[in-house]
């Protein structure tokens, strides 16, 4: 049977009767709705003439309910509250279903990418979508569910889970190979724009002069690999996401691992809502870093 129109007021009308009846008053009404007094005031009023009998009773100061009134809010408040939830289960449904993740480049090619089969494998219906970001964003705004990042959790507005501190180690070519950390002081030094006192504080932390300029400063950690293994100087690399070179000789281990402070974080915007699948990423990320059972030092 179709629903007659007349009787299915629109439901900013609905809204706006619902505040009323609720605070006892058409400003607070209207302050809650970001509505004028008296814009909330005349939609009530068309209510009622839609209906055909008196909601509210008006006084100089308050309203109040008539008997009438009383029992229509009541349904009208369960009524949006089941669109309400309708709309939560809907959202429930897609957040399920899709994920956009925020990846680091060499992090995303060398160790997430090889890995996501096992994570398809136990949740087949989750879509991933990837973009490339480098460093803090802003999340809010940027249509991101969540974000790999390398570094201190110091965002705003974020939260943060640690999957594995960081730790890197001095690497080079075999043109450069030395065990003397006074001799690695002296070799020519690659860095990373993201980490400009990097290499200051491995000097620092192994009582050596502060370091000259790098003669070469990248933005990302493949590429200042790859300058490496060319023989350009001497990087601060994480040797987890470079284990295939050192295994063949391309990089060398120069001086044993050292954590430089920071670490390798699932970052999620705060919300009110949590989002399942990013719940189900974060789970499988956890666990998955856990398998590597010491290997990232």
């Amino acid at each position: 049977m179709p629903i007659s129109r007349k009787f299915l007021p629109p439901i900013q009308t609905l809204q706006a009767f619902e505040a009323v009846a609720r605070l006892g008053s058409f400003t607070l009404a209207a302050d809650e709705l970001a509505l004028t007094q008296s814009a909330v005031s005349r939609q009530v009023a068309t209510l009622e003439t839609q209906l055909g009998c008196l909601l509210l009773t008006r006084g100089p100061r308050h309203v109040s309910l008539t008997p009438e009134g009383e029992a229509y809010a009541r349904a009208i408040r369960n009524a949006l509250g089941q669109l309400h939830q309708a709309a939560l289960a809907l959202q429930d449904d897609k957040d399920a279903t899709r994920l956009t993740l925020a990846i680091l480049p060499t992090f995303g090619t060398r160790w997430l990418i090889p890995r996501l089969p096992r994570f398809l494998r136990a949740y087949p219906q989750i879509t991933l979508h990837f973009v490339t970001r480098i460093g803090a964003f802003d999340m809010a705004h940027a249509g991101v569910d969540a974000a790999i990042h390398a570094g201190r959790a110091d965002w705003p507005a974020t939260r943060a889970t640690l999957l594995m501190e960081d730790r890197v180690q001095p690497v080079a070519a075999a043109a450069f190979q030395t065990t003397r950390l006074a001799d690695i002081a002296r070799l020519p030094r690659l860095a990373l724009s993201s980490r400009p006192e990097e290499w200051a504080d491995w000097m620092k932390a192994h009582d050596l002069p502060p370091p000259e300029p790098p003669v070469m400063v990248f933005e990302h950690l493949a590429a200042m690999a790859q300058a490496c293994m060319a023989g350009f100087g001497v990087a601060l690399l994480p040797p987890f996401l470079f284990r295939p070179e050192i295994a063949v000789g391309e990089l060398h281990i120069l001086a044993p691992d050292w954590p430089n402070g920071a670490g390798y974080w699932l970052m999620e915007p705060e919300r009110s809502r949590p989002n399942r699948a990013v719940k189900s990423l974060r789970d499988w990320l956890v666990t998955e870093c856990s398998r590597e059972d010491g290997a990232f030092a």
